[in-house]
């Protein structure tokens, strides 16, 4: 029980009048980081102010709550991390007590996100299927595939963020015979400069030899050789096509397994105006995503990192 200092007046033979002075709250925590703009997993820590952590072990405990505007329900904790851009709520309590809340606007922003993708992402020029541009496969031009879309997106809030292609020919073509050496070499600043890593791939894989095989552990070791950012996250996606249940239950697993991001294209890819068909003579290139469909794709992975 809590004890409250009370002032006693006798104001007559039969009548005693009890005051019960107010009951003050308890002062808002203090928030190390003011609203703006912050890398992906910045620590946002809370901090009761000083001396009242130490008074509350003699009376009612006081503690720190705070509230995410997407999530809409009070958590008790001293820091979060950042994952998501929002609103966010943050009060002290002490019984039925709280302080006034605090609310900061929190943007999560990227320097460098790396698109590992196939021709869904790029392919370049290939006349003998009549394809002549050089981004994604089936859109109508390079500012409608699903990379520039993406990138329109995350630069609404840093202009500056870049977004680079890293190709999965050989990863998906021959995943028991891939080059490790030589892709580090190339690759190896990209891949410590950057704080995204998109895993958008699997078309080219062919689904029926992945049981029994080590496929998962080719893939775990691919993404481990791109994460040379330790920091960096991790976004895996489904396969596009239908017909890929085996891939797609190795990636979900390796991304459950591991904290990575999942997104599943499963259900765009079963809508069939999401495809190119009848605008490209050839099924291959007819059988990609169109400019709705790589719309799609982008507002899917947009929606989860943003």
């Amino acid at each position: 029980l809590k004890c409250i200092p009370v002032t006693i007046q006798k104001v007559s033979k039969d009548f005693v009048l009890v005051v019960v002075p107010p009951q003050t709250p308890p002062p808002s925590p203090n928030i190390n980081l003011q609203s703006g703009k912050y890398a992906y997993g910045t620590v946002i820590n809370f901090q009761l102010p000083a001396g009242l952590a130490a008074k509350s072990t003699n009376s009612t405990p006081v503690t720190i709550e705070y509230m995410w505007d997407y999530d809409n329900t009070w958590k008790s904790g001293t820091k979060v991390d950042l994952k998501k851009s929002g609103a966010l709520s943050v009060r002290a309590r002490q019984g039925t007590l709280t302080s006034e809340v605090q609310k900061l606007d929190y943007q999560l922003v990227y320097k460098q996100v790396l698109l590992v993708g196939n021709s869904i992402t790029q392919h370049g020029p290939h006349p003998p299927i009549n394809w002549t541009g050089n981004w994604g496969m089936a859109a109508s031009a390079a500012d409608k595939d699903y990379k520039s879309t993406l990138e329109r997106y995350l630069q609404a809030t840093k202009q500056d963020t870049k977004v680079k292609i890293f190709p999965t020919a050989r990863i998906e073509n021959d995943f028991n015979n891939y080059d490790w050496e030589d892709q580090v070499k190339v690759w190896q600043s990209t891949f410590e400069e950057t704080d995204l890593i998109v895993l958008r791939l699997g078309e080219n894989v062919k689904d029926w030899q992945i049981p029994g095989s080590n496929y998962k552990q080719v893939m775990i070791r691919y993404i481990n050789m791109i994460k040379q950012n330790p920091s960096a996250r991790v976004v895996i996606t489904s396969v596009f096509w239908d017909g890929f249940p085996n891939t797609n239950a190795v990636l979900k697993e390796i991304a459950d397994e591991n904290g990575y991001d999942w997104v599943s294209l499963i259900e765009i890819g079963k809508d069939s105006s999401n495809y190119a068909y009848g605008l490209f003579t050839d099924p291959g290139v007819a059988k990609h995503p169109n400019d709705k469909g790589m719309k799609a794709i982008a507002d899917l992975i947009y929606e989860k990192v943003k």
